[in-house]
């Protein structure tokens, strides 16, 4: 299991952390608040005043320095006004900090955009409602995995999946089959190549499961997979989405449920209505919560925080 780390770069492992603790997100917002600043000023070398202004203006729920952080984060490298440069353990030895500037390893500068729009889609499946109020399960485990599958993230998925597998062994057949599905398509992208066997072994893997799979449409699923590899033979292509269904609808009042009730048994025209849930970014404002548990009365909207974050 360990070798499969050596595939990840600093900032998918960090991701992928991240998942098992959403709560640590703030820490993404150097990374994000350092991209917003050198779109703004076209510079890679950013003022490292003005990147604690925005990360940190908007709240601080991290017990951490700015050094811890920077350090963490292992992506970044400061420079003082002499021209010395600090990386790694070198910037926690920084006081301060006036007059320096941060620049970000070069790494993530051959394609700073790709980068950019990567730190977004882990902010928001990191605020996703999902990610809060519940222990680490299956339940809510597929439901993190398919925020990251729809997203097109399909080297994390791959690697969380495989966590996942290990992590529950009894469900391990279905995060073997997301597995498979993932490298999939993370190989086509990276090379063109096609691995049908994968498609073939996550159908196997499938076959034997029920029409759900802890809210996912797995009936969908794998009538999906079936109609890609029929694609791919007439030369089509297409990206597969995770479908949830809602477990249970709001309990009806006694009216309602007299209503339904007559409607079922004389007219047939029962049945349960499954409504579809997006598997898409849901924002949930976490400040909220970690406000409400110590008694302040304060409403922030966590949507509204990356736009506001270079208002300084």
């Amino acid at each position: 299991m360990l070798h499969i780390w050596e595939e990840l770069d600093r900032l998918e492992n960090i991701f992928l952390e991240l998942l098992d603790d959403p709560m640590k997100k703030e820490i993404l917002l150097y990374p994000i608040c350092y991209c917003q600043l050198v779109r703004r000023t076209g510079n890679y070398d950013v003022s490292l005043h003005r990147l604690r202004a925005c990360a940190e203006k908007p709240f601080k729920l991290l017990n951490a320095s700015w050094q811890d952080i920077l350090f963490e984060l292992g992506m970044f490298t400061l420079k003082d006004k002499d021209g010395r440069v600090y990386s790694g353990k070198d910037i926690l030895t920084v006081k301060g900090g006036d007059g320096f500037t941060v620049n970000i390893n070069a790494e993530y500068k051959e394609d700073f955009y790709k980068f950019y729009t990567k730190l977004l889609k882990y902010w928001g499946i990191l605020s996703s409602k999902l990610t809060y109020g519940k222990p680490l399960s299956p339940d809510a485990s597929t439901h993190m995995l398919g925020l990251i599958f729809n997203e097109e993230l399909f080297k994390e998925a791959k690697y969380y999946s495989e966590i996942l597998s290990m992590r529950f062994p009894e469900e391990a057949s279905f995060f073997k089959a997301i597995k498979l599905i993932s490298e999939f398509y993370h190989v086509y992208k990276e090379s063109g190549e096609i691995l049908d066997n994968n498609l073939k072994k996550a159908l196997t893997l499938l076959g034997p499961m029920p029409d759900r799979f802890y809210m996912l449409n797995t009936l969908k699923l794998k009538k999906d997979i079936e109609r890609l590899r029929k694609s791919i033979k007439r030369g089509e292509f297409f990206v597969i989405k995770l479908e949830f269904k809602q477990g249970r609808e709001n309990k009806p009042n006694f009216f309602k449920r007299i209503y339904n009730l007559f409607k079922t048994k004389f007219f047939n025209f029962g049945g349960k209505r499954w409504s579809s849930h997006n598997s898409e970014t849901d924002y949930y404002s976490f400040i909220k919560i970690f406000l409400r548990r110590r008694g302040r009365r304060r409403t922030l909207r966590s949507e509204n925080i990356i736009p506001r974050l270079l208002s300084i």
